[in-house]
């Protein structure tokens, strides 16, 4: 069985050389040196449109996984569900999508 995963988020800053470095530790994950992690880089960040509607990567990683469809396609359908009046109404759509 696998272990639990535990994740945080935050942004870091390309180097000139093209490398990143972590600025901020991560002992929120209670790991040991040695231990293995799984990193996902997504180029830019969640846009102000999709914060709003409360939308994440993970969210529109699932489901480009899903539907097997572009990122880009994806941002655009996201940002068009913009419009409902209450941003709350789509976060509850997503939670019983991916339970």
């Amino acid at each position: 069985m696998e272990k639990a995963k535990h994740s945080i988020r935050f942004e870091l800053e390309v180097q000139k050389d093209g490398s990143v470095q972590f600025k901020k530790y991560v002992d929120a994950l209670q790991m040991n040196p040695g231990d293995k992690v799984t990193v996902n880089i997504f180029g830019g960040t969640i846009s102000k449109d999709l914060a709003r509607i409360f939308a994440t990567e993970e969210e529109i990683e699932i489901i480009g996984t899903t539907q097997y469809e572009d990122r880009e396609n994806i941002i655009t359908f996201l940002s068009s569900q913009g419009t409902l009046t209450d941003a709350k109404d789509f976060r509850k759509r997503i939670e019983k999508i991916l339970r």
